[in-house]
């Protein structure tokens, strides 16, 4: 049963735009023109207010590409008025010094600048955008830094960019930002016609990946992150999905959604223009999620699991993803490609 919404800490993504200047083929929100409604200042203020009031501590500005708007400083402002950390997920292409010194006067705490690959050709591979896309990202990179704001690289864990793993980590230092973040792939909007694939999994470089994750050494406090639809692994077996119950993620139209790995027909929580966002994250739509996963038999691939208690086979949407279903795919719920069976 999911916690009453008074009594949770909120992390809200807000997809403030659709609209993209890029046409990246694993966007999960197949980003590019703006949805039919789109909300605008006074309506995103009115969301704020009630996010606030169900605990939310944490807000995401998300796309499209969220720099389109010109009046994301001001919304901002609002935002860490009311008390909540601010964020921003950005392709970086129109993320100016200009801009960024303006964003963190406004109260911006974090972003997260995309980068598919270390080299234009490798990024290319997943981001169609401008030609000038990946030296436009590491400028961002250095504008965000330079502004005082703390700054990830974001790059997506595939076939093809997990060999570059240590490339990558010395890029991100290079440019000066605070950490690496691999994301994970997820067949939802753009991606949803691509195959699963799971060979990044268990490849040499993520098993360097995992090992340099569980050091956590770094004399200069550079962090390296991996995305919780990752599951459990080594360094962090004691998964437990918090979608709709931690978590949350709301289009420019006002749909809600569990989680941005969970954006399906069949997970959407329904619509905060018709509905109060509260009733939304305490109806059946949560606790359905997480009474079939409760309900789960451990498949053999994780019998005797020590983790199975609050793992009960890690990220629905990744299981669903290759299995097609929770609860009737030949998995039965086991998460492809456990990262904590894998590198035990």
């Amino acid at each position: 049963m999911a916690p009453k919404t008074s009594e949770r800490s909120f992390t809200v993504g807000i997809e403030v735009t659709k609209r993209c200047n890029f046409k990246c083929r694993h966007c999960f929100v197949d980003a590019g023109k703006p949805r039919r409604h789109e909300a605008d200042t006074t309506e995103i203020l009115a969301m704020l207010a009630e996010l606030r009031a169900l605990g939310t501590t944490t807000l995401a500005w998300s796309g499209g590409e969220p720099l389109l708007r010109d009046d994301l400083e001001y919304l901002t402002s609002v935002a860490t008025g009311l008390g909540m950390q601010v964020g921003l997920v950005s392709n970086g292409f129109l993320a100016t010094r200009e801009r960024m010194d303006g964003l963190r006067e406004a109260g911006l705490s974090v972003v997260q600048i995309s980068l598919d690959g270390s080299t234009a050709r490798r990024a290319a591979t997943f981001r169609q955008g401008p030609i000038a896309a990946f030296e436009r990202a590491k400028q961002a990179v250095r504008h965000c830094v330079a502004a005082g704001i703390q700054t990830y690289v974001c790059t997506l864990l595939a076939p093809e960019t997990a060999p570059e793993i240590d490339k990558m980590i010395h890029l991100a230092r290079d440019l000066g930002a605070h950490g690496l973040r691999y994301a994970m792939w997820m067949p939802v909007g753009r991606a949803r016609g691509i195959p699963y694939d799971d060979r990044a999994w268990s490849s040499p470089a993520m098993g360097r990946l995992l090992d340099k994750l569980m050091r956590d050494d770094d004399p200069k406090g550079f962090r390296l992150l991996l995305d919780c639809p990752a599951g459990p692994w080594p360094g962090r077996p004691r998964f437990q999905c918090t979608a709709g119950t931690s978590i949350a993620y709301i289009t420019a139209d006002g749909n809600v959604y569990p989680c941005t790995a969970l954006m399906t027909p069949a997970y959407r929580l329904g619509n905060l223009y018709r509905t109060p966002l509260r009733v939304l994250l305490s109806g059946v739509g949560v606790q359905r999620i997480h009474e079939q996963r409760s309900r789960l038999k451990p498949h053999r691939t994780c019998a005797g699991c020590p983790v199975w208690d609050t793992c009960h086979g890690g990220c629905p949407g990744r299981t669903i993803a290759a299995e097609g279903s929770l609860t009737r795919g030949p998995g039965r719920g086991a998460m492809p490609a456990c990262l904590l069976r894998l590198h035990r």
